[in-house]
């Protein structure tokens, strides 16, 4: 039997987190269980699956596509490991089991019914979020609240493959962001004091508590683009899910990419500004797991620039698009060549 191990379900990135986040349990389904029996683990294995799928495609329909639900049955064959985790408060269930899938039969999958895989380096979200209840005053929740908000925020955008951080709300937060500015949604004052945490994109959001149950506005804001939802519900927890539906399919939207079993096409990729000896090496494995890659392969280093041959499975504006997240590496100049791209290193 696999050993026990503790899940961090709350587990926040630090104030100087990098843009961008590569999310490493984009191929685990968790789902809560009452035992740790092998027969509850088979069961519920095409639900975990089910679950990846979802994550890995960034589509909530995906279920539906016929080549999809058919291949619902073979999770038993791609599941890797498996381990529990303590349930969290207040749930019926003792454990969390976690299932994880190979990433190559999970892609596959979704590559056979054609459809779109969104890939493991997404975009963060600082979550600016305000919470009003009666007989409580208004408040900004930040990493340290001592409420469940956060918490149940994490867990629907993780079931999602969304990564997320919250505000530290310490003095500095405090002299540049009023309630106020929450009701107003303020997004230029929000966007400037959300600087200091080097996130991609900021999610605002206001839960309001009244005798009905709940009523909760959101927008997104990435770059100059934004989107926005009004939700009600009974309960935090589902308005949460619902609200991490909107934004993952929101930024699948835009990342996702459908990748065929075969190279489609080559381009050649000039990197400038490689400093250090270490950050060719990183250079490669950063372009080599981006999701339209096939192949990558290093033709020239001249100083600090490197040139490299990249095969893709998806087209290239997907693969420039898949450059964005994360800023790792920016556009730097244009080539005579169209299927020459220049990019700085961001190291």
């Amino acid at each position: 039997m696999k050993k026990i191990v503790m899940l961090l379900v709350f587990s926040l990135l630090s104030v100087s987190a990098a843009l961008a986040v590569k999310v490493t349990t984009l191929y685990q389904g968790v789902l809560p269980v009452s035992s740790q029996s092998a027969a509850e683990r088979n069961q519920l294995a095409s639900q975990a699956l089910a679950q990846v799928l979802i994550k890995v495609s960034g589509n909530n329909d995906i279920l539906n596509h016929p080549k999809v639900k058919a291949r619902l049955d073979s999770a038993a064959r791609l599941m890797q490991e498996f381990s529990y985790a303590t349930g969290l408060p207040g749930e019926t269930k003792p454990y969390l089991l976690q299932l994880n899938f190979d990433a190559d039969g999970v892609n596959k999958i979704l590559r056979d019914a054609g459809a779109p895989i969104w890939g493991q380096n997404r975009p963060l979200l600082l979550v600016w979020l305000e919470n009003e209840a009666p007989r409580h005053p208004a408040e900004i929740i930040g990493a340290d609240s001592g409420n469940r908000l956060p918490i149940w925020l994490k867990q629907a955008t993780d079931r999602r493959g969304v990564p997320v951080i919250f505000p530290a709300m310490d003095m500095e937060d405090l002299a540049q962001v009023s309630v106020n500015d929450m009701v107003t949604m303020n997004v230029p004052k929000l966007m400037n004091a959300a600087k200091r945490y080097g996130s991609d994109a900021i999610l605002i959001g206001r839960i309001l508590q009244n005798p009905a149950g709940y009523e909760t506005q959101w927008k997104l804001i990435m770059g100059n683009d934004q989107w926005g939802w009004n939700i009600t519900g009974q309960t935090v927890p589902d308005i949460l899910a619902a609200m991490a539906d909107h934004v993952a399919e929101t930024l699948a939207g835009r990342y996702a990419t459908v990748i065929t079993n075969t190279v489609q096409s080559n381009l050649t990729l000039k990197i400038i500004d490689v400093a250090q000896a270490d950050d060719f090496v990183q250079v490669m494995n950063y372009i080599k797991h981006l999701t339209p890659v096939a192949s990558v392969q290093l033709l020239q280093i001249s100083g600090s620039d490197m040139l490299l041959r990249v095969s893709l499975r998806g087209t290239q504006e997907s693969f420039v698009q898949a450059l964005s997240v994360g800023q790792k590496l920016t556009p730097a100049g244009s080539s005579s060549e169209q299927t020459t791209l220049i990019y700085q290193w961001n190291h």
